[in-house]
Protein backbone atom coordinates (compact mmCIF):
# COMPACT_ATOMS: atom_id res chain seq x y z
CA UNK A 1 0.00 0.00 0.00
CA UNK A 2 1.09 3.59 -1.03
CA UNK A 3 2.45 5.61 2.08
CA UNK A 4 0.54 8.53 2.90
CA UNK A 5 -0.10 10.39 5.85
CA UNK A 6 -4.08 12.21 5.82
CA UNK A 7 -4.89 14.55 8.11
CA UNK A 8 -8.66 14.94 8.45
CA UNK A 9 -9.92 18.07 10.16
CA UNK A 10 -13.16 17.40 10.66
CA UNK A 11 -13.70 16.47 14.33
CA UNK A 12 -15.56 18.18 16.64
CA UNK A 13 -13.66 21.73 17.80
CA UNK A 14 -12.00 20.89 14.68
CA UNK A 15 -9.85 18.03 16.13
CA UNK A 16 -7.55 16.30 14.22
CA UNK A 17 -7.84 12.59 12.73
CA UNK A 18 -4.74 11.07 11.25
CA UNK A 19 -5.11 8.19 8.83
CA UNK A 20 -1.89 6.55 7.69
CA UNK A 21 -0.93 4.24 5.24
CA UNK A 22 2.12 1.97 4.36
CA UNK A 23 3.14 -1.37 3.72
CA UNK A 24 1.68 -2.88 7.01
CA UNK A 25 -1.84 -1.23 6.94
CA UNK A 26 -3.99 1.61 7.95
CA UNK A 27 -3.18 3.16 11.49
CA UNK A 28 -5.52 5.72 12.61
CA UNK A 29 -4.99 8.28 15.14
CA UNK A 30 -7.87 9.89 17.28
CA UNK A 31 -10.88 8.12 15.60
CA UNK A 32 -12.81 11.40 15.96
CA UNK A 33 -14.41 11.24 11.79
CA UNK A 34 -17.18 8.83 10.47
CA UNK A 35 -15.56 6.12 8.53
CA UNK A 36 -18.09 7.30 5.90
CA UNK A 37 -16.67 11.04 5.99
CA UNK A 38 -13.48 10.20 6.21
CA UNK A 39 -13.69 7.64 2.82
CA UNK A 40 -15.54 10.37 1.22
CA UNK A 41 -12.08 12.99 2.45
CA UNK A 42 -9.36 10.26 1.84
CA UNK A 43 -10.88 8.63 -1.19
CA UNK A 44 -10.02 5.55 -0.09
CA UNK A 45 -12.69 2.84 -1.60
CA UNK A 46 -14.19 0.66 0.82
CA UNK A 47 -12.64 1.96 3.82
CA UNK A 48 -16.33 3.00 5.55
CA UNK A 49 -17.40 -0.99 4.60
CA UNK A 50 -14.40 -3.09 6.37
CA UNK A 51 -13.21 -3.74 3.25
CA UNK A 52 -9.67 -1.90 4.04
CA UNK A 53 -6.55 -3.67 6.07
CA UNK A 54 -6.87 -1.39 9.03
CA UNK A 55 -4.45 -2.94 11.63
CA UNK A 56 -4.75 -0.24 14.89
CA UNK A 57 -6.90 2.83 16.26
CA UNK A 58 -4.44 4.89 18.34
CA UNK A 59 -6.08 7.25 21.28
CA UNK A 60 -4.04 10.12 22.45
CA UNK A 61 -6.93 10.71 25.07
CA UNK A 62 -10.29 10.10 26.38
CA UNK A 63 -11.77 12.79 25.16
CA UNK A 64 -14.76 13.16 22.99
CA UNK A 65 -13.35 15.18 20.50
CA UNK A 66 -10.86 12.39 19.98
CA UNK A 67 -12.57 9.78 19.85
CA UNK A 68 -15.96 10.38 19.11
CA UNK A 69 -16.36 7.11 16.55
CA UNK A 70 -14.31 5.04 18.08
CA UNK A 71 -17.30 3.04 18.41
CA UNK A 72 -18.51 3.22 14.73
CA UNK A 73 -14.49 2.13 13.39
CA UNK A 74 -14.43 -0.67 16.09
CA UNK A 75 -17.92 -1.89 14.58
CA UNK A 76 -16.77 -1.48 11.23
CA UNK A 77 -13.25 -2.88 12.06
CA UNK A 78 -13.49 -5.52 15.13
CA UNK A 79 -10.13 -6.65 14.30
CA UNK A 80 -8.27 -3.86 14.79
CA UNK A 81 -6.19 -2.94 17.79
CA UNK A 82 -7.21 -0.46 20.36
CA UNK A 83 -4.19 0.98 21.87
CA UNK A 84 -5.21 3.49 25.31
CA UNK A 85 -4.15 4.43 28.40
CA UNK A 86 -6.24 2.86 31.22
CA UNK A 87 -5.40 5.93 32.97
CA UNK A 88 -8.23 7.81 31.07
CA UNK A 89 -10.84 5.11 31.55
CA UNK A 90 -12.37 7.13 34.06
CA UNK A 91 -13.05 9.69 31.42
CA UNK A 92 -15.01 6.89 28.73
CA UNK A 93 -18.08 6.46 31.31
CA UNK A 94 -18.98 10.30 32.29
CA UNK A 95 -20.07 13.23 29.87
CA UNK A 96 -18.57 15.81 31.89
CA UNK A 97 -15.35 13.88 32.07
CA UNK A 98 -15.31 12.79 28.19
CA UNK A 99 -16.43 16.72 27.64
CA UNK A 100 -19.28 15.11 25.46
CA UNK A 101 -21.30 17.83 27.43
CA UNK A 102 -19.77 20.31 24.95
CA UNK A 103 -21.86 19.12 22.08
CA UNK A 104 -25.00 18.54 24.22
CA UNK A 105 -24.26 14.79 24.68
CA UNK A 106 -23.54 12.36 27.64
CA UNK A 107 -21.75 9.57 25.86
CA UNK A 108 -20.31 6.52 27.17
CA UNK A 109 -18.01 4.57 25.59
CA UNK A 110 -17.49 0.93 26.28
CA UNK A 111 -14.97 0.03 23.93
CA UNK A 112 -12.34 -2.88 25.02
CA UNK A 113 -8.90 -1.66 24.42
CA UNK A 114 -4.66 -2.83 24.49
CA UNK A 115 -3.83 -1.13 27.66
CA UNK A 116 -0.58 1.40 27.01
CA UNK A 117 -0.17 3.04 30.31
CA UNK A 118 3.01 1.87 31.84
CA UNK A 119 4.54 1.53 28.34
CA UNK A 120 6.66 4.66 28.34
CA UNK A 121 9.39 4.26 25.67
CA UNK A 122 7.93 1.24 24.85
CA UNK A 123 7.08 -0.64 21.66
CA UNK A 124 3.35 -1.60 21.30
CA UNK A 125 3.23 -2.34 17.30
CA UNK A 126 5.98 -4.27 15.20
CA UNK A 127 5.51 -5.17 11.53
CA UNK A 128 7.86 -5.19 8.79
CA UNK A 129 9.26 -1.57 8.24
CA UNK A 130 6.13 -0.03 10.83
CA UNK A 131 6.97 0.28 14.60
CA UNK A 132 4.79 2.15 17.13
CA UNK A 133 6.27 3.61 20.60
CA UNK A 134 4.21 5.10 22.76
CA UNK A 135 5.60 8.02 25.36
CA UNK A 136 3.47 8.65 28.36
CA UNK A 137 2.96 11.99 28.25
CA UNK A 138 0.06 13.06 31.08
CA UNK A 139 -0.73 16.55 32.27
CA UNK A 140 -3.70 17.27 29.87
CA UNK A 141 -5.51 14.43 31.13
CA UNK A 142 -3.33 12.10 33.41
CA UNK A 143 -3.87 9.37 30.22
CA UNK A 144 -2.51 11.53 27.64
CA UNK A 145 0.33 9.85 25.65
CA UNK A 146 1.95 10.54 22.46
CA UNK A 147 2.81 7.63 19.80
CA UNK A 148 5.88 8.09 17.53
CA UNK A 149 5.39 6.24 14.47
CA UNK A 150 8.29 5.03 12.89
CA UNK A 151 7.88 3.92 8.72
CA UNK A 152 11.16 2.42 6.91
CA UNK A 153 12.96 5.42 9.26
CA UNK A 154 10.39 8.13 8.77
CA UNK A 155 9.36 9.20 12.44
CA UNK A 156 6.23 10.78 13.82
CA UNK A 157 4.91 12.64 16.91
CA UNK A 158 0.77 12.28 17.78
CA UNK A 159 0.47 14.24 20.37
CA UNK A 160 -2.86 14.84 20.85
CA UNK A 161 -3.52 17.69 22.78
CA UNK A 162 -0.13 17.47 24.97
CA UNK A 163 1.47 19.71 22.50
CA UNK A 164 0.70 22.38 19.64
CA UNK A 165 2.05 24.45 17.49
CA UNK A 166 3.37 27.31 19.46
CA UNK A 167 1.11 26.42 22.26
CA UNK A 168 -0.07 23.49 24.72
CA UNK A 169 -3.10 21.51 26.04
CA UNK A 170 -5.23 23.26 28.32
CA UNK A 171 -4.98 21.75 32.35
CA UNK A 172 -8.25 22.80 33.50
CA UNK A 173 -10.51 20.00 32.90
CA UNK A 174 -10.30 16.61 34.96
CA UNK A 175 -7.51 15.14 34.89
CA UNK A 176 -5.19 18.09 34.07
CA UNK A 177 -2.15 19.62 35.82
CA UNK A 178 -0.17 22.41 34.97
CA UNK A 179 2.65 20.96 36.87
CA UNK A 180 2.45 17.53 35.20
CA UNK A 181 2.15 19.07 32.36
CA UNK A 182 5.51 20.87 32.48
CA UNK A 183 7.29 17.55 32.60
CA UNK A 184 5.29 16.32 29.80
CA UNK A 185 6.74 19.11 27.51
CA UNK A 186 10.47 18.62 29.02
CA UNK A 187 10.82 15.08 27.73
CA UNK A 188 9.02 15.88 23.98
CA UNK A 189 11.51 18.77 24.10
CA UNK A 190 14.81 16.24 24.23
CA UNK A 191 13.83 14.49 21.37
CA UNK A 192 15.06 14.61 18.02
CA UNK A 193 14.80 18.41 16.95
CA UNK A 194 13.86 17.24 13.13
CA UNK A 195 10.91 15.32 14.95
CA UNK A 196 7.82 16.21 13.09
CA UNK A 197 4.70 16.80 15.48
CA UNK A 198 1.02 16.01 14.29
CA UNK A 199 -1.12 17.49 17.03
CA UNK A 200 -4.93 17.20 18.11
CA UNK A 201 -5.73 20.47 16.30
CA UNK A 202 -4.22 23.07 14.59
CA UNK A 203 -1.07 22.47 11.62
CA UNK A 204 2.31 20.15 12.57
CA UNK A 205 5.69 21.49 13.74
CA UNK A 206 8.43 19.68 14.89
CA UNK A 207 10.09 19.76 17.87
CA UNK A 208 13.31 22.54 17.01
CA UNK A 209 10.31 24.91 15.59
CA UNK A 210 8.90 24.29 19.55
CA UNK A 211 11.94 24.61 21.10
CA UNK A 212 12.68 27.79 19.83
CA UNK A 213 8.88 29.41 19.06
CA UNK A 214 6.59 27.76 22.07
CA UNK A 215 6.88 29.58 24.97
CA UNK A 216 5.74 26.43 26.86
CA UNK A 217 9.13 24.64 25.80
CA UNK A 218 11.00 27.27 27.83
CA UNK A 219 10.55 25.32 31.10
Amino acid sequence: MERRLITVPLGPLQSNMYLITGDAGIFIVDPSVSPEKTEAYCGIAGLSKGECPLRAILITHGHHDHIKYVDKWNEVYPEAVIFFSSNDKMLLSDGFMNCSYMEGYNTVYGYEFTDVAGKDGSSVFKDGDTEITVLETPGHTMGSVCFLIDINGEKMLFTGDTVFSGSVGRTDMPGGSSKILAESIRKISKLDPGLEIFPGHGPDSNVGDERKYNPFFAV
